[in-house]
């Protein structure tokens, strides 16, 4: 399906990525999941569509498929079934964040990206796709762009802890340490039940920044 394919001129921007990037991973998946358990991607709001029973129905099972597939582990299976799913409707925007979600978590960031923009194409205001497509963009090394997405997170969603891990990240990578130190200390503020990995890292983080250590 086309209209999954990223952006090719993206592949030239990528970069190796620094060891904190990967932990970015666990918090995307937090974002998706909506908790403390990073299991399964969300279950979306429903569609108008859902009314038409034989379409519908059909693209929530494949859905539903995705969410056990991808809590299993078995995340190329998983993607054909959010795959299927936005085909069948693509006017879902959780459907889009869910694939988005599984390519990211493949390491395919060009079709995470694709993924991610469709859906906020459909919601806009949706603060996790905010998120989502700043931690895409970090990836992609398009600093501007991210902080763009992540402080309109912020701004739709101001308890959300997920777009501070992402800012920290990023004002790390700019050699920003105080405003990297705030947005990590936001973070641990907001969200007590975080991801280990993610909890963990932004602890070691502030610690570096506030003994001066270099980015």
């Amino acid at each position: 399906m086309n209209m999954l394919s990223a952006p090719r001129q993206l592949a030239a921007r990528r970069q190796p990525r620094p060891i904190l990037l990967w932990v970015l991973l666990a918090v995307l998946l937090l974002a998706a999941c909506g908790g403390g358990q990073p299991a399964a991607p969300t279950t979306p709001a429903a569609s108008s569509s859902q009314a038409a029973p034989t379409a519908q129905l059909s693209a929530r099972e494949h859905f539903e498929q995705g969410n056990a597939l991808y809590e299993q582990g078995d995340l190329q299976a998983a993607v054909e079934a959010y795959r299927q799913a936005a085909a069948l409707d693509e006017q879902n925007a959780g459907y889009w964040h869910n694939l988005g979600v599984a390519y990211y978590a493949m390491d395919a960031l060009e079709d995470a990206r694709a993924s991610f923009q469709r859906g906020l194409a459909l919601a806009p205001d949706d603060a996790q796709l905010n998120y989502l497509m700043g931690v895409v963009s970090i990836q992609f090394g398009a600093l501007e762009e991210a902080e763009s997405y992540l402080t309109r997170a912020n701004q739709l969603s101001p308890t959300l802890p997920e777009p501070y891990f992402g800012l920290g990240v990023l004002y790390r990578l700019r050699g920003q340490p105080e405003q990297a130190i705030r947005a990590f200390e936001t973070f641990l503020e907001l969200g007590p039940g975080q991801d280990p990995a993610a909890t963990g890292a932004a602890e070691a983080e502030l610690e570096a920044l506030r003994a001066g250590a270099a980015p």
